[in-house]
């Protein structure tokens, strides 16, 4: 039994050679075959060399961050030009008027004051400005005809909040 195992082993080594040594040729067969010839070569480099010549880049025509009408749209809008702050930083609008009493002057500010949000935040209402969180008690600085104001949120009761400059009180909803 060992020799028919024997010749089986040597069989197989022997085919296994024959088969390696067969692979070598078809390789170095096929590499020969691979290289190019010298014409075919130098349409390819040529080619190669078209697609890195340098070009000229021409610049586009619009700016897509920043349309043509842009301009005109924030004009439109009563802020000045390249602005695009909103209402949200609590300031209103400038408006040229004479001398004004404490309580008119409170009254323009919160009627140009945009709606705050209302939270509640450990039991207790909280106004939301924008970024900025004011409780009762708090102050909110506004600027208004050029002036800055500090106002003083003295009381929030939904649907209403109070405020206070100097010693006048405006109320106005939370809409």
């Amino acid at each position: 039994m060992t020799t028919s195992l024997q010749r089986l082993g040597r069989s197989l080594g022997l085919l296994a050679t024959l088969a390696g040594f067969t692979l070598a040729r078809a390789a170095e067969a096929d590499a020969a075959g691979s290289v190019l010839s010298p014409l075919k070569r130098q349409e390819v480099i040529d080619q190669a060399a078209k697609l890195l010549a340098a070009r000229e880049i021409t610049a586009v025509a619009s700016n897509p961050f920043h349309p043509e009408g842009f301009e005109a749209l924030v004009a439109g809008m009563d802020r000045p030009a390249g602005s695009t702050t909103g209402g949200t930083t609590g300031e209103t609008p400038a408006q040229a008027t004479g001398p004004r009493s404490n309580r008119d002057l409170l009254q323009a500010i919160g009627a140009g004051i945009k709606s705050p949000n209302l939270i509640i935040l450990g039991g207790q209402p909280v106004l939301l400005f924008g970024q900025k969180r004011v409780k009762a008690g708090g102050t909110l600085t506004i600027t208004f005809e050029g002036t800055q104001y500090t106002l003083e949120i003295t009381t929030i009761t939904p649907p209403n909040f109070t405020l206070r400059l100097n010693r006048e009180e405006f109320t106005r909803t939370i809409k």
